[in-house]
């Protein structure tokens, strides 16, 4: 119960009170969740609260638990063009609270990633930017960052030493990250800005959880506004696919030793929190960088998205075929031919 208490209290400060509130936007929030709390309906009167839009599927690491960095063949690999990206955000923006830029790749290698951000910024959203950092930021590059508009810039860095940091961002630099987090943290302070909001996630796992002691230190050093400690996923790829007892027996060499550290219990070998249902189908979607509509940010394989908004509009996939069977099983609990049938048997996503 603590937990739907938390959800509640979560969605009124982002749908209700928020600076990104519109008439048209509550009138569409409240329809929705109308529709999902009192009838799940496989059709839906309305468009999503939240999008995440890949501005890249490709990455410069090799992080082992991600199908992008295990160079894992089953989404084509691309950038997004920016004309396609503003017309899809003009149909989305008049009911969009919320906009995550990124996906299964480096948001930054995008070049039009700023303009990106500067754009849904105008089309009033709250923007977020999810990064390994590990691209060299010019003073330009950082000033025009913290003058875009742009709410969140969450960091992945699982490391306070380069040794620990380069076990699972293979490839990646410590140092060009701290030093890309410093300049950024300067760029605000002179320029007087509370944007972006600074947060340096840092995902722990058997190599790292000893230096979480180090970590609130380096956090002042780098003038982070919020440090995450984040729960260990399973192989991202394979993940809706897979019992709990199977990704805990996969994932032996990176759960960390303390067990309160983790998202799963070793004893039963199950996830402490299960979720009953799925609420994407009805509020969030996700655009992968050519178009191609995935149900949730868990859907790696392009074979199963549901259609391409580049091709025929968002609001036609929507509401599709494929959408409307998904929500179907999500709401009587039984399979009706799509990718989500696989969270009906292995647990929803938490």
């Amino acid at each position: 119960m603590n937990y739907y208490i938390f959800q509640a209290k979560r969605s009124l400060k982002r749908f209700v009170f928020t600076p990104y509130l519109g008439i048209r936007k509550l009138i569409n929030a409240a329809g929705l969740f109308a529709q999902f709390g009192l009838f799940k309906s496989s059709t839906v009167h309305g468009y999503p609260l939240k999008i995440s839009i890949d501005p890249s599927s490709l990455c410069q690491l090799r992080c082992p638990l991600c199908p992008t960095g295990q160079g894992l063949k089953g989404r084509s690999l691309g950038k997004m063009p920016l004309g396609k990206y503003k017309k899809l955000l003009d149909e989305l923006s008049p009911y969009l609270y919320e906009l995550d830029l990124n996906n299964w790749g480096e948001p930054f290698l995008n070049k039009d990633l700023l303009e990106m951000i500067e754009y849904a910024h105008k089309k009033k959203m709250q923007t977020s930017v999810n990064t390994n950092l590990n691209v060299k930021l010019s003073e330009a590059d950082a000033e025009r960052l913290v003058k875009s508009g742009l709410d969140i810039l969450y960091i992945s860095m699982d490391g306070a030493t380069q040794k620990t940091y380069e076990q699972y961002r293979k490839g990646g630099s410590l140092k060009l990250v701290q030093n890309n987090i410093k300049l950024v943290s300067e760029k605000k302070k002179k320029l007087g800005s509370k944007k972006p909001e600074v947060v340096w996630q840092f995902l722990v796992s058997k190599v790292n959880e000893h230096e979480i002691p180090k970590l609130e230190a380096i956090k002042k050093e780098l003038g982070v506004d919020r440090l995450v400690i984040g729960l260990l996923r399973s192989d991202m790829a394979k993940e809706i696919f897979t019992i709990d007892k199977e990704k805990v027996e996969s994932m032996k060499k990176w759960l960390p030793k303390n067990e309160s550290l983790s998202r799963y219990d070793y004893k039963t070998k199950k996830r402490k929190l299960k979720k009953d249902y799925c609420h994407f189908l009805w509020f969030v979607s996700v655009v992968n960088w050519n178009g191609s509509v995935s149900p949730c940010c868990s859907n790696y394989f392009e074979k199963f998205d549901f259609g391409n908004v580049f091709d025929d509009g968002f609001k036609a996939i929507w509401n599709n075929e494929k959408y409307r069977a998904a929500r179907k099983a999500v709401a009587t609990k039984k399979p009706t031919g799509t990718v989500c049938d696989n969270c009906l048997r292995t647990g929803f996503i938490d």
